[in-house]
């Protein structure tokens, strides 16, 4: 199997899962705050740096990287597509959308591209090695689905 398979299907199953969270989330309570950022809040999250990371955009379209004070962030922050209050079901959309770009953009990486130094603000650098990205934007993912399995605990 190819790195690039098995990063692309780790990306569908994480993503999967935490959408299955996400989805347990009555609609009343996706954009309340639960242990800090609501369940909209961490969905829009993994979509923002999946969309900052693996697939390099770095319009000013950001307000839900949670590193809102740090410098590097002045010129991204904007106005996203999708808001906390723009509803579960727009919420969701919108981590599936990107989740399939970043499924579909690494499925076809070659070889080499894994091995490329791609612009990661947050790095000591401000850059880091495409692969090592990936590999801790999954851990992101689970580390939020985490959160919110914990949150929702809390909760009942």
């Amino acid at each position: 199997m190819k790195v690039q398979t098995f990063l692309a299907d780790a990306f569908e199953q994480e993503l999967s899962m935490l959408r299955s969270v996400l989805e347990s989330v009555p609609e009343e309570d996706f954009a309340a705050p639960r242990l800090g950022h609501s369940p909209a809040w961490h969905a829009l999250h993994m979509a923002e740096w999946l969309r900052l990371f693996a697939l390099q955009d770095f319009g000013a379209t950001y307000a839900h990287l949670g590193w809102e004070d740090a410098p590097w962030t002045a010129t991204l922050r904007g106005t996203p597509a999708v808001t906390e209050q723009a509803g579960k079901a727009a919420v969701l959309a919108e981590l599936e959308r990107v989740g399939a770009q970043v499924v579909t953009h690494t499925r076809h990486l070659s070889d080499e591209q894994l091995n490329d130094m791609l612009r990661a603000p947050a790095a000591p650098s401000g850059e880091r090695q495409r692969l090592t990205g990936l590999g801790m934007q999954l851990r992101h993912a689970a580390y939020h689905r985490g959160q919110l399995k914990l949150s929702l605990k809390d909760s009942a």
